[in-house]
C-alpha cells in the first residue's frame, strides 16, 4: 500500500463518499463517532489507537482498488479533518435542519475523540 501526501485531493474523495445522490449518509457519521471510523468496501477512515497504522494525532483514509488506481494511505491531520467534518455536516444542516441535534452530537464525540 503506498502513503500519499496529497491530504486534499483525499480527504476531498473521502468526504464525497459520505454523501449519496446529494444527501450526508447520517449512518456514516454516526458509525465514525461510535467506532472511531468509518468505512466501505473500498474507501474508509480510522482515528482508531487499535488499528495498526494508527499515527497519534493523525486520522488515516484508506483507499483501495478501484476507488483508487493502487491502495492508498493517507494521513490527515486531526484538526484538518475534523474541520472538513464540519463544514460538510454543517452545509447538510442548513438544507436539512431537523438533523441538527443528532450530527452536532455525533461531531461533539468525534471531536472528543481526535482530542481538539
Amino acid at each position: 500500500m503506498q502513503v500519499s501526501n496529497d491530504v486534499d485531493k483525499y480527504l476531498n474523495y473521502y468526504i464525497k463518499s459520505i454523501w449519496f445522490l446529494d444527501k450526508l449518509q447520517i449512518s456514516a457519521i454516526k458509525r465514525m463517532a461510535e467506532y472511531k471510523g468509518q468505512g466501505n468496501e473500498y474507501i474508509s477512515c480510522s482515528f482508531d489507537p487499535n488499528d495498526e497504522d494508527y499515527k497519534e494525532g493523525y486520522v488515516i483514509l484508506y483507499f483501495w482498488k478501484p476507488a483508487a488506481e493502487q491502495d492508498t494511505m493517507v494521513f490527515v491531520d486531526n484538526r484538518k479533518f475534523y474541520d472538513y467534518l464540519m463544514r460538510t455536516i454543517k452545509e447538510f444542516i442548513k438544507k436539512e435542519p431537523q438533523t441538527k441535534d443528532e450530527l452536532e452530537g455525533y461531531l461533539h464525540q468525534i471531536k472528543k475523540e481526535l482530542n481538539i
